[in-house]
């Protein structure tokens, strides 16, 4: 006999798709709010008084701020919607909507120039050059195979080469001591983080793979109970 389930209907594709977007818009805009609010300073910090409080201000913006974070976020956004077609559109959004928020409430609250969207155009070029790209990536992530790992090892391995290739643990003595603590915390994090993005991407997590009990034979005569 055929058992019948009672479970509740699988959630529909397009309720999966609308829940995707609304992801990427949350991403998009919160990396966005953290890369602003990280920016900020205060007079105690620019002359000295607050340099604690500084060398941690610093080392969340260069975390929110560095390469790995912003191509993640495209990355991320692909991931979220799962198809090919969208995943390059997400791509694409995700990290215009990001730049457009973080400069767009930054001028809102007078922190910005009315000059940071000229200055700033090339960040936006960008975004349109790699969205797409990124958003495949993501796409690719959910695949199995070689490819979904080769998809899945970009972020760990970017944040794994990025604190080395920027130089964040040899910055000049001449800077004052912030900034160069900030720099070497925040390449730690993204060494932790690339790290452990590798681990989890490389090592097998399914528990058969650990298990070393053989399974039970079947008692007699039960295979044809329902």
């Amino acid at each position: 006999m055929r058992a019948i389930s009672a479970g509740r209907p699988a959630a529909s594709g397009g309720s999966v798709t609308r829940r995707g977007w609304l992801w990427v818009v949350a991403a998009a805009t919160g990396l966005a709010l953290v890369s602003l609010i990280s920016n900020l300073t205060s007079e105690a910090q620019l002359s000295g008084q607050a340099d604690i409080l500084q060398a941690t201000r610093l080392t969340v913006s260069k975390v929110v701020n560095s390469g790995t974070a912003w191509a993640g976020l495209g990355i991320v956004a692909g991931w979220l919607v799962r198809r090919v077609p969208q995943a390059v559109l997400a791509g694409l959004m995700a990290g215009t909507l990001a730049l457009l928020v973080h400069y767009g409430l930054g001028r809102l609250l007078g922190v910005f120039p009315p000059e940071v969207w000229a200055s700033n155009s090339s960040w936006f070029l960008a975004a349109a050059i790699t969205g797409g790209p990124l958003g495949l990536i993501g796409a690719a992530a959910r695949r199995p195979g070689l490819l979904g790992v080769l998809a899945r090892l970009v972020v760990p391995v970017a944040a794994l080469a990025e604190p080395v290739v920027v130089g964040m643990f040899t910055q000049p003595q001449i800077l004052p001591w912030p900034d160069r603590a900030s720099s070497a915390v925040a390449g730690g994090i993204l060494l932790a983080g690339g790290l452990i993005g590798l681990l989890r991407v490389l090592l097998p997590t399914r528990a058969s793979t650990f298990s070393a009990e053989p399974p039970r034979p079947c008692p007699q005569g039960a295979e044809g109970r329902t």
